[in-house]
């Protein structure tokens, strides 16, 4: 019985010990503002499972070297694996039907860059996977809120919508 009470007595102050040294995360404020700006929006198949999904961070929200310009900045994961997550910024561009393209208020991208899976960016997105491809998209800021519209030729579209940033 000794032993019993030696050992459940050492297990206790070994714990206890180390639960006193653990550190809190404290996100950025990038963290913090991409976080709130994060949008999610899943398309579902016939049996109700997710099909595709984007979330996007509108970076003009986040960093303030963004807001100064003629441009906004969006942060983009996508997934849809029928397509190899394969994602385009430009109405003209050749896809098959059921491929997707992501326009600002109707408007193609002016520039689009995929990114790894550790670049610093995708860091701010609150939630990451291997299973993602993920997008740094630059669209001509316009006076009207920002929608993001993510549309099929034939069948699918989703909406994305934010403020105007100040």
């Amino acid at each position: 019985m000794k032993q019993y009470t030696l050992i459940l007595a050492s297990t206790l102050l070994l714990l206890s010990g180390c639960s006193s040294k653990s550190e809190r995360y404290v996100p950025s404020s990038e963290q913090e503002k991409a976080s709130t700006s994060y949008q999610t929006v899943r398309l579902l198949d016939d049996a109700n499972r997710s099909e595709t999904v984007i979330s996007t961070v509108y970076l003009n929200e986040v960093y303030a070297k963004y807001t100064e310009g003629k441009w906004s900045h969006f942060l983009v994961s996508f997934y849809n694996p029928k397509h190899e997550n394969r994602l385009f910024f430009k109405q003209d561009e050749k896809r098959s039907a059921d491929e997707f393209v992501l326009l600002l208020n109707g408007e193609d991208a002016n520039r689009s860059q995929t990114l790894d899976n550790d670049d610093l960016l995708v860091e701010l997105l609150p939630v990451h996977n291997a299973w993602n491809r993920y997008y740094y998209v630059r669209y001509k800021l316009l006076s009207e809120k920002p929608v993001l519209v993510l549309e099929s030729d034939h069948k699918q579209q989703a909406v994305i919508t934010y403020q105007k940033a100040k």
